[in-house]
Formats: structure tokens, sequence, C-alpha cells
């Protein structure tokens, strides 16, 4: 479908977009926006002309004009970009010379857009995506009408996305990691921009160039205009002279003058005098020197620096020029013979009101001090590129887990003492979503409650510790490792800035009157699989067991609390815990973001018992049970191999505290896991009680041919009321295996009422 057209006012221009139905973006960002998503645009141009829109609030698909007179700003629109479309760009061009051109300084954009002649019409064609890039995208074209100069127009518009708030969530996000990470949220060569207020602390070359860029052509016009009227002083100046060169007479001096007159000595005598001077060699010059100086030194370095990071590959031609003439014409004003004779700027020893009020010197002083405030995270004029949305939504759900575990363990993040109860290295948060093996971690320490936060944490063949994988590389975005005494439990989150194919055939669940987003099956099929990878293993344990207790997205779901906890994705956390958790960001209540996440998290590191946390889970660590007696544990009865059991009678008098296997081990149709009770046996043939098990792991013993047995930590012991025959010891070399009530139904009907045999 057709979603935008501009024709400009003098008939030269003809901008179409399109792309495929965008009803379903738009009910998703007017679920997020609400009522302020139908005015929330601006579209502008840099030539009048006439703008049409879909009415899109309205359920209309046709064009029409947003305003009777050509003009260059349509103020509070409805959006038709949205970043999770792609669009189909049409410049027509007519009655014009040459080859037309868009101009971008990512070189990606304009290499978009092929070049078409037909008819004496000129197109310019192209496919754009802004997947990651909410934000202004400035389409600049440059074309040569015939018989008249060659110009250069834009057309501005904001490419929204239907996941979150655009202007004030991402805003949320930015500063929420800007106040953390100083300048890491910025980025070069981005199709899009965010519009930012000036006169904040960050000031790095990206957004000093930034800036620079914005305040560049009005800088060089107010230096010129100081150049051809500059502020001048007079200043007075000693001489001495005979009488017929001095043209100004002061009282004394007249009054000198007729004295030596009347002695007659006027021919042989030089007068001492002022004279008024002007100079050019003021403050305020001196002053207007150094901004010249020092920009043009900065300007050189930063450009040199994108030159060495960005080739002629990803700064367009067009870019390059643009960058190397601002090069030349700082250069140039530097040159200038007005400033040659000036002395060394030392700085202000007072308020000159020169610099607050002369025209030229005033605006040279505003632009400086600009240049020299950076920027602040609020919308404002001045454009500069971010990072991908994806990134920044990672590290903002990785921030928001640290300030969500300090609350939880009482850490105030913002006190004086904080570095008591947390350790980070905030310097090696340095190149974030790079694949390299460098980590960022978090430490908690308070009172009994110890965790680790770790961002993009790599699990590999190689790694050091006691966990690893057996096969690839797993680089999870976020890892939580709580520490239950001696015991680590290790939950695993991935930020995902996606959800569920925006068609609503795809939406789980979702009716009309209940919408709501849904994580991507890809993303939680991933969680899976880093369980079945990231294994745990060390030399107290000799076998290698499953790490992860639990798995968990973290994606900008919107619903209800309530509505979400009747989601599929929600369930599966208690029943496998494996699962989703629909974390937005909410500026205006930040307090009310992740909600779910914050009660998960409570029980994990507070309200869960190690034992109550891996319960339903995959054993862990040496097999841990839960202490609670299980209502269907599997009874064993178990003939005891005495060549590796050395203290036979410690056993059956129900004081040992392990039992080990013989070498032919457990029958392979038994379940080792759902073994909680052990009755040993002798080849007397007969069962005094049973032992509760506690732990089950492999070790190694002193046997060439079956080295590794399988060894039951037990406690508990229970003496039967009536010993209990069995038969044949041979039997029960691999164990037996009975339900609870099967085996006390054996040792009832086999109870040994007389005598032991």
């Amino acid at each position: 479908m057709e979603v935008f057209k501009y024709i400009s006012d003098d008939g030269l221009v003809e901008i179409k977009m399109a792309t495929s139905d965008i009803s379903n973006s738009w009910k998703r960002f007017k679920a997020r926006i609400g009522e302020s998503a139908t005015s929330y645009c601006d579209y502008t141009a840099s030539r009048p002309g006439t703008l049409f829109l879909p009415n899109i609030p309205a359920g209309s698909t046709s064009l029409v004009p947003l305003s009777e007179e050509p003009a260059i700003e349509w103020k509070d629109r409805h959006p038709v970009m949205f970043e999770t479309n792609t669009y189909s760009i049409t410049l027509r061009f007519f009655a014009i010379e040459g080859h037309p051109s868009v101009i971008h300084p990512n070189k990606e954009v304009e290499d978009c857009f092929n070049y078409f002649d037909s008819n004496d019409i000129k197109f310019l064609s192209g496919s754009l995506d802004f997947l990651n890039e909410p934000g202004t995208f400035t389409l600049r074209y440059k074309y040569k009408p015939v018989g008249q100069p060659e110009r250069c127009d834009t057309l501005s518009f904001l490419v929204v996305s239907p996941k979150l708030d655009s202007k004030n969530d991402y805003e949320h996000i930015l500063s929420a990691i800007n106040n953390e990470y100083d300048n890491l949220v910025y980025k070069y060569l981005t199709k899009t921009f965010q519009n930012f207020k000036r006169g904040g602390t960050d000031n790095n070359d990206l957004i000093w160039l930034s800036i620079f860029q914005s305040v560049v052509a009005n800088y060089i016009k107010a230096v010129e205009f100081i150049v051809n009227r500059p502020n001048m002083r007079e200043q007075r100046e000693v001489r001495y002279s005979r009488a017929d060169r001095i043209k100004f007479w002061t009282p004394a001096l007249a009054e000198k003058y007729a004295q030596i007159e009347s002695q007659g000595r006027l021919d042989n005598t030089l007068f001492r005098h002022e004279v008024a001077k002007s100079t050019l060699d003021t403050l305020e010059n001196r002053f207007v020197k150094y901004t010249i100086e020092s920009i043009g030194k900065r300007l050189n370095s930063v450009i040199n620096q994108l030159f060495k990071q960005y080739d002629e590959k990803m700064i367009s031609t067009e870019h390059r020029a643009e960058l190397e003439s601002y090069k030349r014409a700082i250069y140039k004003l530097a040159q200038t013979p007005f400033f040659r004779n000036l002395g060394h700027f030392d700085g202000f020893k007072q308020e000159s009101l020169v610099l607050q009020k002369r025209t030229g010197y005033a605006q040279v002083y505003c632009y400086w001090f600009i240049l020299q405030s950076g920027l602040e995270l609020h919308q404002g004029t001045t454009q500069i590129g971010v990072r991908p949305i994806w990134e920044l939504y990672e590290l903002w759900c990785f921030l928001k887990m640290k300030q969500l575990v300090a609350d939880i363990l009482g850490i105030d993040l913002e006190a004086n003492n904080v570095t008591d109860f947390v350790k980070e290295d905030k310097k090696s948060m340095l190149e974030p979503f790079k694949k390299n093996n460098v980590e960022h971690t978090i430490y908690f320490d308070k009172e009994d409650n110890h965790v680790e936060l770790h961002y993009q944490h790599t699990f590999n063949r190689t790694t050091s510790g006691e966990v690893h994988t057996a096969t690839t590389e797993q680089r999870p975005d976020i890892v939580l490792n709580v520490a239950k005494g001696d015991f680590i439990l290790t939950y695993l989150y991935d930020a995902k800035y996606r959800v569920l194919d925006d068609a609503n055939a795809n939406d789980m669940d979702n009716t009309a009157d209940d919408y709501a987003d849904y994580p991507p099956s890809d993303a939680i099929n991933q969680m899976h699989r880093y369980r079945d990878a990231i294994y745990y293993g060390s030399s107290r344990y000799e076998h290698t067991s499953k790490e992860i207790i639990g798995g968990y997205i973290l994606f900008p779901g919107r619903c209800t609390d309530e509505k979400i906890k009747e989601r599929y994705f929600y369930k599966s956390i208690e029943t496998v815990n494996i699962g989703a958790f629909p974390l937005l960001p909410d500026s205006q209540h930040p307090e009310e973001e992740g909600k779910l996440l914050r009660e998960h998290l409570t029980d994990v590191i507070l309200g869960k018992t190690k034992y109550q946390q891996i319960e339903k889970s995959i054993p862990q660590k040496g097999l841990y049970y839960t202490p609670d007696k299980p209502k269907d544990g599997i009874y064993m009865i178990l003939t005891i191999d005495e060549d590796v059991n050395k203290d036979l009678n410690s056993i059956l008098e129900g004081c040992t505290n392990s039992i080990i296997m013989g070498k032919m081990g457990l029958e392979p149709s038994n379940d080792i896991q759902s073994i909680r009770y052990i009755a040993p046996i002798t080849f007397g043939s007969h069962i005094n009680g049973y032992y509760e098990v506690t732990k089950v792991n492999l070790m190694r013993v002193n046997d060439t041919e079956y080295p590794t047995r399988i060894k039951f930590d037990v406690s508990n012991w229970v003496e039967l009321k009536k010993p209990a025959k069995f038969g044949m010891p041979k039997w029960a070399l691999r164990g037996v295996c009975l339900t609870k009530d099967k085996f006390f139904e054996h040792c009832k009907n086999q109870a040994i009422t007389d005598k032991i045999l």
C-alpha cells in the first residue's frame, strides 16, 4: 500500500513511499502510546509542497492531502513509517538536467537507490528498512532544474517502533544507560538520528561533531562578520615630538610650551605627549582566534579518527567531501590576515560586554559555549546517531536486572557506601555487543546473600572453572549466579527486542479485546538449548551434570500482569523453568517496570531454598534432592557389594552415610533420579530397614575393569518393626525398584515372625 506522497510546489519533484499493510503495526503502536498516537509525528520539507498520508486512525488507506496550501511543516500527525516495515521509495524529477542523487552519510543508504530515465522524467528508486533504528530519517536529494542552480532539498519524518514509545521510552532507555556508562549509546553512520537537547555534560568526539555540524555555518558567518567589522580598542601611546608636530594640546602641555617659549628653547625641545591609537589586538579578538584554532585542531583529530575507523565503503563520497570542506573552511578562517598579529588568549579576567552584546562576537561566544557543553538526552534540535535499539534494549535489561537485584537485597545504589556491597569495574564496559571473551560482572554481597550478575558471559570448552560446554560456545546475554552456602544456582536471561509476528493469526491466545504480545518462539527454544549445552563438572563430582536451573526471555511485551500469568510462556516457568518475562520501559512509572520479573528474582534470591529451586529441575551439581520426603519415591532393595563397601555391618545396622553399587550398576530400565530410599540385603536374604537417599553421584574405585560406580549418600535410617524375607540375593545385585506401596506390601507379606534365618 502507498503510505506517503510529497509534491513540491513548483512541480519538479514527486516522492512516493509504499510498503505492505501497516494496520497491525499501527494497532500495536496505538496500544502502547494511547490516544496521543494520532498526533505523534511531525513531517518537514525544506521546500514548500503538498503532503499526502492515508488516514490510518480512521481505517482508510486512501491518500489525502494534509493542507490546502503548500507548506514545509506538518505537525502533530500520525506515523506511517514503522521500523518493522520495509519501504519502497521513488523520487520522480521533472524538467531537470543531469543525474539526481540521494545524499546520506551512510553509503549503504545511498547505494539503495538506482537511477532511471524515461521520457524526460528521471527517477531514483530504492528500498529501505529501518529495522532496530527508530528515529528521524532525513531524505536528502540533489538535483538541477533546467537553467537554474543545483538544489539540495530534504524531507524528514519520524520512524517509530510499534513495540515502545519512540520518544519517551527511548529517552528513558538512553538516559539509564548513559547514567551508568558514559557515552556508550552513541554511534556513527546510522540511518536515522535522534534529536537531543544541547547543554549537557556528554561531549565525546561523536557528540562534538554532531553539534559542530549543526552550528558550523552560523559560526563561520559570525567570524566573517567580525573580520569585516572588528571591535577595536583605543590605547594611548607616549611620544616625544617637536611643537609643530603636536595636534592636540592639553592645558598642562600648553603651559609647558609657554614656559619653554619664554626661555627661547623651542627649537631644541621635544615635548612628551600621548597619542590615541586604535588596535585590533583586543581580548575579544584574541578569543575569536583561540576558538578557530581549537575548533580546527579538534575537527582534524575527529575526522582523521573517523576516516581510520570507517573506510570509503562505509562513508559516502558526498559525506567525506562535506567533512573535508569543514576542515578547509576552518583553515581558511585561521589564515585570515586579521588574526596574524593578535596575541595569545589567556582567559577572561572579567566579563566582556563585547562578547555578550556585540553582533558577531555574541554569536561566536554562544556557539563556542554550545560546543563545550555537549548534549542532554532530551528532545531537542541536534541530530546524532545511537546504537540499534536491540543493543540498547539488551543493555537496559541488564541494568534493570542490576537495579532489581539491589532493591531485593536492600542496597541503595545511590548511597555513599554502595561500594561496600556492590563491586563493578565500569571501565570494562567499553566494547559491548562484540563477539569477544570480555564480559562485564557485577558482584553483590550483603550479609549472607551473594549474587553475581554477568553480562555477555561466554561458556565454551576452554572456560576456566567448573561450568563449561562440551561442544559449541554459548553466550547468553545475562547470567545470574546466586550463592546458597557453597552451592551456586545459575539462571540465564536473554533480552530480545522482538515479539511474535505482527499478524494476529500468529498471536496465540489473543482475542479482540484482550491484545497481548508474545515472545518469539525461536528465542524460547534458545533457552532450552542453553540448558542442554551448559554443564557442570569438577574434581568433587566426577560425573558431568546439567548446570542451568532455568532460562528466561526478556521481551518488550504488553499486557496486564494478571493476563500474562495466563499465557503459556509464563505458566511454563512453573512447570519446566523455561519461559519469558515481559519487560517494557515505562518513563512515567519506572517503579512498575518488570513487576513479574521482580517477583521471580525475589523468590530466587531470598524466597526459596536451594532444594526448592532445584526440586523440579534437572538434577544439578551432584544430583541433590529435596529434603522433603516425596510421596511417590521409589524404594530400591539392593544387595551390598562387599568389595567396595568395606564395613558391611555398619550398613546393615543403619550406621553408614554412603552405599556404593556393585560393578553391574543399575538396571537400564530403572530411573536413578526416582530412587529415594535404599533397603540393603545380605546373603542372608532379609531386610532390616531402609535409608533415605540425599545425594547421588559417580565415583571412582580401585577396580581396573569397572572403575566407575554409583554412590548413594544416605541418612535417616528407619528400622522395620519386623525383618522381611527377600529371596535370592543375586536378584538384587542391580537393585529391585518398588513403589512405596509395593515395598511395604512385600515387607508385610514376607515379615519374619519367629527368628531370622
